[in-house]
């Protein structure tokens, strides 16, 4: 994944046109028979016109033949636009008659490099502070922002808040059609103003499970602390869930068949405006995808598996430094598409010796180019000596060893009650079961070994997934709908302080948390599964005080008051920013008396 700040990156990279011949495994020379090499290379800043000549350098140095300049970053523009906001950091760095595509375009092509313009889509903003230009997103169309499940707008995030939620920063909605035509209208004006190779497609998906789903009770299901159990699936887990799990799961599947579709559409639409195109026919659309299924279709409704001719070719996020998992991801893409480029990371330190491993698996199996990432690391840190194969062959050894995959004997350990289901086991409702059963078996990397370990065969699967849906489906009709009367959910009031890493050392921050004699914050906490404070609180006894890591440091916290809740409220009397919270606790307390009964 590539995090974009405040500096523009550049991918460059090259493709095979022709199949891959093996080679010997002692041996990895810079061109092989029919292997072109390529790579990731960010920039030190484009933002400067001097920064072009050396991003020429690199690229001729290596043979690279394509560069994916990237001039729509996080809502602005590094190019003359007149719909997007001309780039903040491109401002301070140089005039305004300095055009960085332009002069990237005219170098390039004098060394036959082809160069295509890279758009962030979906990903807005990811600074701290909110951005500059009152034309930008951000103010002119706050409402093109997503929302997540409790129905706030992601333009009313801090930084602090999507950065804790695992966020690259603010996303704008895929469902809402404006911003399709913003970004269809974006794409034709880069296409008009400049002979690039193509568009290129990054951010192309959701940002998570909790954003852009339906406005609707049903939908309430995903704020309670349960959800928090599904925020990533694939086929090894559903077996291994409770039923209100799977459940959960089985109504985020049909929320994520819509918003699938909504990315798709996007797609289809900057393919049209491509296939459109007059003024240099032929044109391409390329997009960045994640390889992992279980990421990819659930977690970020991206099913680039089923793009088909709208894009050219995928280029898979395939950064890893376990090659025996690169592997995976590998075989996996190719099955899918044989067109795919593999993105190999220099993120990791000592990244050299897997990286050779990775390239050589994608040569061996008629990958169609690689590329790596990121031109920093290629240009200071990579010892391209081990890199190219040429260090002592101990280098070289698996760097991470083959294990067979354990058995899994604890499957479908909490069945659905027998009682929901004996009525409905020879109905025959295969558009309510098979659909969901094809979406669990397609979120894994080989179905075959999973279903082994599971020891279970496809169809025991299946029939495993029949009796759930039976389960669900009468779940559902005696949970919704929920109606008018709601019931109030508990709460917590708690005492905390936060202690961010910043530059210290983290045992000094634990230390410090575990040494904290006074917590002077106070905060009322809703079971919530999007607040990592709210689950700290309600799965901890009160008067105990208590620490708990997150992403940017540590919280210390204890547990002051506990309220039970319980009244029953009508709809209209309670605030719009807490109703997600009682339409989920009622629910969470209709699902358990329904069971209590069977």
């Amino acid at each position: 994944m590539i995090i974009v700040l405040a500096d523009l990156l550049i991918c460059v990279c090259a493709r095979v046109t022709r199949p891959v011949k093996p080679i010997p495994e002692a041996i990895l020379s810079v061109e092989p028979a029919g292997f072109q090499k390529g790579m990731w290379v960010r920039a030190a800043s484009m933002a400067s016109p001097g920064s072009i000549p050396r991003i020429i350098e690199i690229a001729r140095k290596y043979e690279i033949t394509d560069i994916y300049a990237q001039i729509i970053v996080g809502g602005y523009a590094y190019y003359p636009s007149k719909i997007i906001p001309r780039s903040q950091y491109l401002a301070e760095k140089s005039d305004r008659t300095y055009d960085p595509i332009d002069s990237l375009i005219q170098a390039a092509h004098k060394c036959s490099i082809r160069v295509h313009a890279w758009v962030n889509t979906l990903l807005a903003w990811s600074l701290r502070e909110p951005p500059d230009s009152t034309r930008h997103l951000f103010y002119a169309h706050p409402e093109w922002f997503i929302q997540d499940v409790t129905k706030k707008n992601m333009v009313d995030y801090s930084a602090d808040e999507w950065y804790d939620a695992g966020l690259e920063g603010m996303y704008l909605d895929p469902a809402n059609p404006m911003v399709s035509d913003y970004l269809k209208t974006a794409c034709r004006e880069i296409l008009e103003k400049y002979p690039v190779v193509g568009i290129h497609l990054d951010f192309i998906r959701y940002p998570g499970i909790w954003w852009g789903l339906p406005d609707n009770d049903t939908t309430a299901i995903f704020v309670g602390l349960d959800a928090f159990n599904v925020r990533w699936f694939n086929l090894l887990k559903y077996p291994q869930s409770t039923f209100i799990t799977r459940w959960l799961c089985w109504h985020y599947w049909q929320c994520a068949k819509q918003k699938e579709e909504h990315i798709r559409n996007i797609v289809r639409g900057i393919r049209e405006v491509i296939v459109n195109d007059s003024l240099f026919p032929g044109r391409i659309l390329t997009a960045a995808i994640f390889p992992n299924p279980g990421l990819a279709r659930y977690r970020f409704a991206q099913n680039w598996m089923d793009w088909g001719d709208a894009i050219d070719y995928p280029v898979a996020m395939s950064y890893t430094d376990d090659a025996l998992f690169f592997s995976d991801l590998l075989n996996y893409t190719i099955v899918q598409r044989t067109d795919a480029i593999f993105g190999i990371g220099f993120i990791w330190p000592d990244m050299e010796a897997a990286a050779y491993l990775e390239v050589r698996d994608v040569m061996k199996n008629n990958g169609a180019g690689v590329c790596y990432f990121d031109y920093t690391s290629l240009d200071t840190l990579v010892d391209f000596a081990k890199f190219n194969g040429e260090a002592p062959a101990e280098e070289y050894s698996p760097l991470f060893e083959k294990v067979e995959p354990k058995p899994i004997t604890d499957v479908f350990y909490d069945l659905p009650p027998e009682e929901m289901i004996k009525n409905h086991r020879e109905y025959p409702f295969p558009e309510e079961y098979i659909d969901f059963a094809d979406f669990l078996l397609s979120l894994s990397l080989n179905k075959r070994i999973d279903l082994e370990r599971m020891n279970l065969t496809r169809n025991e699967m299946i029939e495993k997934i029949r009796d759930d849906v039976a389960a669900f489906k009468i779940l559902d009709s005696l949970v919704f709908p929920i109606g008018d009367t709601l019931v109030e959910p508990p709460t917590k009031e708690v005492f905390y302080e936060f202690l961010p890493w910043g530059n210290q050392d983290t045992t000094a921050v634990k230390k410090k948390a575990k040494n904290m004699q006074k917590l002077n914050q106070k905060i009322t906490v809703f079971p919530n599964a999007l607040s990592d404070i709210s689950r700290a609180a309600f799965s901890n006894k009160d008067g105990i005080e208590k620490t708990f890591v997150i992403r940017r440091g540590i919280y210390v916290f204890k547990i002051d008051q506990t309220y039970d809740g319980g009244k029953k409220l009508i709809r209209t009397s309670i605030a719009k920013d807490l109703l997600p919270f009682y339409l989920s606790w009622t629910i969470h307390n209709k699902v358990e008396n329904i069971l209590k009964r069977y």
